[in-house]
Formats: structure tokens, sequence, C-alpha cells
């Protein structure tokens, strides 16, 4: 069997022809038309083989768009979750096919190392590895020999260039889209059971009642909450801080509380606070126009997910914590101010600091329950007006804060010394 079956108009031959060889100069083997014998049924051959291959490439041209027979094999492709396009002339693809990426062809001379060709590469390459995979079992990301790394965590694992990454690119993969962007992990599509459950002794009100959520794209997120250096980077100065003096304030299990003032982190490290929910709205818009991406922050939903990775315990490692696993309130030796993120082991998501070190805003609108929550992950825009859900808990509350379900409401314009975000990427 193929890997990749190729689509084109036939008055396209020519070019079909140097696609085809340059996949095969690239070990990746190739179907078309070109195989088919005389009086052979066509349109069974070509269902079998594109129900057989990984990738489905459709050669977009003028004429291709005007095929049904192309744009037939097309949605074929794309209800099967392989379709991978590629523009070969300048032309407006069919509008069910809009919204979908589509690798830039248009002035490629056959050079191997084209970063579009290339591109196309690492996409073929990603299907193959999902049709390897097909229950999506996550772990390290499969070696991809088209994508090559640009950088590297603290771990060691490899940082690849975002320019390759799409929405067939493995779980797991990490990605920067600018050398000084944060971070990104590919979270796996998946469901769970948002809130917590009856039994659970520190359980609010407002952490139910218990639903079903059905994430069913695939998405990126922040490996750390944004540090003082990324948001400098893109926006050219962190926030002002907060006022010197914080008045007492209701804590969300405990009565009125001082609320002493703490200076922002100086170190560009550091996770940073003192930003608004505005602020971070900004600091998304302004990489998504940077890098072409759209960046924005998570709706509550997909934090949670993306906190639990798979658990349905109060924590995403189980159902106590202590001074190892997170950055919180904890006695003497508590933290007393936010500091670099990345001081505790990840989640098995891959994802780090999801409990503890800042709370975090997300794009929902407070609400008092989850009766209204969207069950299929999209944020919540019914609830009160300026009011958005922070997640996470901070380094300086106490570990009921830092659960998994744990939830609070902040008006969008304060800046406090325990709020940061994290980014999520829209994976196309």
């Amino acid at each position: 069997m193929a890997d990749v079956f190729i689509s084109y108009k036939k008055e396209d031959r020519a070019y079909a022809e140097r696609i085809a060889a340059a996949f095969a100069a690239a070990d990746v083997s190739v179907w078309w038309d070109d195989d088919i014998q005389p009086r052979a049924a066509w349109d069974s051959i070509i269902q079998r083989e594109i129900e057989a291959c990984a990738a489905v490439v459709v050669l977009w041209s003028p004429r291709a768009v005007e095929s049904d027979w192309v744009r037939t094999e097309a949605h074929y492709g794309h209800d099967r979750g392989k379709l991978a396009p590629a523009m070969i002339e300048p032309c407006e693809k069919p509008i069910a096919f809009m919204l979908t990426q589509t690798v830039d062809l248009t002035a490629w001379g056959g050079d191997a190392d084209d970063p579009h060709w290339r591109k196309l590469l690492v996409w073929v390459a990603d299907l193959r590895a999902a049709k390897a995979n097909p229950d999506g079992v996550t772990g390290p990301a499969p070696r991809n020999r088209f994508r090559e790394a640009i950088g590297a965590l603290a771990s060691g694992e490899p940082v690849v260039d975002g320019a390759f990454v799409n929405l067939a690119t493995p779980a797991g993969t990490v990605f920067r889209d600018l050398n000084d962007a944060p971070a990104m992990r590919i979270v796996p599509r998946g469901d769970f059971i948002i809130g917590a459950p009856p039994g659970d002794p520190d359980r609010a009100n407002v952490e139910g009642p218990q639903k079903r959520i059905e994430i069913h794209r695939p998405f990126a997120l922040g490996v750390y909450p944004v540090t003082r250096r990324e948001y400098e980077q893109v926006v050219g100065a962190t926030p002002a801080p907060a006022t010197p003096a914080q008045p007492a304030r209701r804590g969300w299990f405990g009565a009125l509380k001082p609320q002493p003032a703490v200076a922002q982190s100086v170190d560009p490290a550091a996770a940073l606070t003192h930003v608004s929910f505005d602020d971070a709205v900004m600091f998304a818009q302004r990489l998504s126009a940077d890098t072409g991406q759209l960046y924005r922050l998570p709706s509550e939903t997909e934090w949670e997910y993306a906190c639990r990775a798979g658990s349905r315990t109060r924590f995403a490692w189980g159902d106590a914590i202590d001074a190892g696993r997170a950055a919180y309130r904890h006695g003497a030796g508590a933290p007393t101010g936010p500091a670099a993120p990345g001081a505790h082991a990840p989640n098995r998501f891959g994802l780090f600091d999801m409990h503890g070190l800042v709370r975090e805003w997300t794009l929902d609108l407070w609400r008092e329950s989850y009766e209204t929550t969207p069950a299929d992950g999209a944020p919540a825009l019914d609830g009160q007006a300026s009011m958005r859900v922070v997640r996470g808990g901070a380094w300086s509350d106490p570990p009921a804060l830092l659960r998994a379900s744990a939830r609070s409401r902040a008006t969008q314009s304060i800046r406090s010394e325990a709020i940061g975000f994290r980014l999520l990427r829209v994976l196309e």
C-alpha cells in the first residue's frame, strides 16, 4: 500500500509527476492514476487506494477546483482525516475547503530543502505516524526526519519549528513559532468529567454539577506559564505593577484576609504576574499577528482537561500533595513570590505548573455552576460581565485551591501578584 494518494486534474499531470518523483526521492511511496491499467474498475480502485493510504495530497489549481472528481477525492480524504492539500497555481479553493490548511507550492521549483515542500513532507509523515497509531496513544512524539529541532527544553527534549506543525502532528510534540515565543506542547483530543465529585472534602458549590466534556480536536498549550522575558519580547514591556497596598478580600474558602503587596519578580525567567485579562488577550493578539497563527487563552474546560491529563483525582498525580509537587503556601519554607516555572515534575501531558505557581486566566465569564458550560470545550461567555474564571492556584494559596477542580473569579482589569496566564494555539 502507498503512503500518499495524489489527486489532480489531468491537465496538471506534469506537476503531479514532479510531486510523485519528489516524494519517491524522500522515501515516501506514492499511488496516482498512472498505475491504473486499461479497463480497470476506476472508481473501485481509487476508493481502495484512498482507504489504504496515509495521506491524500490534492493538488489545487484553477482546473482542479472545477473538477467534480478531484473535489470528491478531497472530500473522501477529508472525511477520513487524511487530507493534505497543496496549491500548485493561485486559485480560489472550493468553499468547503476554504478553512482547510493548504501548503503553498505555487513557487516551488523542485528544491528538496524548500520550506514549503518540507512542510508537506512533515504533514505526510505525521499522517503516516497517526495511521500507525490509530488509537492515539500518548507518549513522546515519534521522530520525524523531515522536522528539524530548533532548540531544546531544559530537559533536553527537542523543540521544533512551529511552521511545520499542523493538526496531524503527534500529541506530545513541543514547538515554538518564534525563537523567544512560549514553548507549546500538543495536547491530544479526548474527553473528561469536569468538576469535583461530591465526596471531595474541599469541594465548593461552584465546582459542579459534574459534566462530561468532549474535546474533539487536539490543541497546543504552553508548556509553562508565560514568563516576563516572553511577554517583553512580544509586547515590549511588562504590565504596570499593581498598587502598593492591596485591600483585604475574602478568600475562596475563608473569611476576609489581609493581602500584603508583593512586588513582581525582576527575574526575566520568572512567571509573569500583575497581568490583567486584557493584558493577556493583547499578548495573544500580538503573538498571533507576529506568527500568522491563532493564539488565545484556553477555555476553562480546555484548561481543566489539560491539567488533569487523563487523571480523575484531586491533583494530576493523585489525591495528596506535598512541597515537592508544586509551588504553594505550606509553612515556613513556602514561596514568597512567583519564581521561574519548571521546578516541579510535569503532568502526563508534559505540562508544568498546572497546579500552583500562578493562577491562570481563562476565556470564560464567571458563572456559579457548570449548568451552561458548553460540552465541546468552548468557553462559556454567558456569565457575569467583566468577571473571568481563573484556575490552578498560586504560590500564595493553600493546597485546596490547587486542586484540578478548584475555580475562582477575578475582575478582568485586575493585576494581581498571584495571577498569570498560559496560551493556547489553535491547530489547523
